[in-house]
């Protein structure tokens, strides 16, 4: 069956001397893999390499057989040309971290437009910003509500939040709690919108425990949640 569908890059990898495996969420399938054969190699072929750096926005024509693990592509094309996404070190570390995670907590051929239009729309927000030390942690925190777990904010003003309950609460025990001035800064995430990240400046270990804690949230949260490799990388670029 032919397929014509919007897809962003989430992965690829090297296959061989000249092919890629290319893991793409797109609009109309889900999370897909797609083997691309000789991009590596022909210069003259219509697709290469380049379209498929992470977090590439695509137009897409593949073939698509649902017995099949690596689908075939027969044509892309960039929808957005980025000005800064790939350009900035401090976004590529961004953009390969929050690729790892969607690489964890996405499930294959499984569609959902409204994650996909959220992706979208962060990406191109991302793009055109500067102000993006809270990005990452934002983006999660936001995500958790397409993912089905978002946190439960009905008793926003007690003074602890679990980890584990999902919930404000008072007397957590646990450990797996935020309190105090790091409970401050998780409600103000809760309640803003991306544009409101430019007026919003935390202290970098803040920032940093906040995403530790958002991380701890998935892992309790998101089923089969994996360690993020590239955690060290991006915190090394934040500092």
């Amino acid at each position: 069956m032919l397929i014509k569908t919007e897809a962003i890059v989430v992965h690829s990898i090297r296959y061989g001397e000249a092919d890629l495996i290319v893991k793409l969420y797109t609009k109309q399938k889900g999370v897909v893999s797609y083997l691309v054969r000789g991009v590596l190699k022909s210069r003259k072929g219509k697709l290469k390499p380049s379209l498929f750096l992470p977090f590439s926005i695509l137009n897409i024509d593949a073939n698509y057989k649902s017995n099949n693990s690596l689908q075939r592509i027969i044509d892309a094309k960039l929808i957005t040309h980025f000005k800064t996404l790939h350009e900035s070190i401090l976004k590529g570390g961004l953009i390969s971290f929050l690729a790892e995670i969607l690489s964890n907590v996405l499930i294959e051929n499984e569609s959902d437009e409204g994650i996909y239009d959220f992706i979208k729309k962060s990406l191109l927000w991302l793009d055109s910003n500067d102000e993006v030390a809270l990005f990452h942690v934002f983006f999660l925190l936001k995500l958790t509500h397409f993912l089905g777990c978002s946190p439960d904010i009905s008793n926003i003003e007690l003074n602890q939040f679990s980890l584990e309950e999902a919930c404000f609460t008072v007397g957590d025990k646990s450990g797996y709690a935020i309190d105090g001035e790091l409970l401050i800064a998780f409600k103000l995430l809760l309640g803003i919108k991306f544009d409101d990240l430019k007026g919003v400046s935390l202290p970098k270990s803040i920032r940093k425990q906040l995403l530790d804690k958002v991380l701890l949230y998935y892992s309790f949260h998101v089923p089969g949640f994996k360690k993020t490799k590239s955690l060290s990388v991006l915190e090394a670029l934040f500092n």
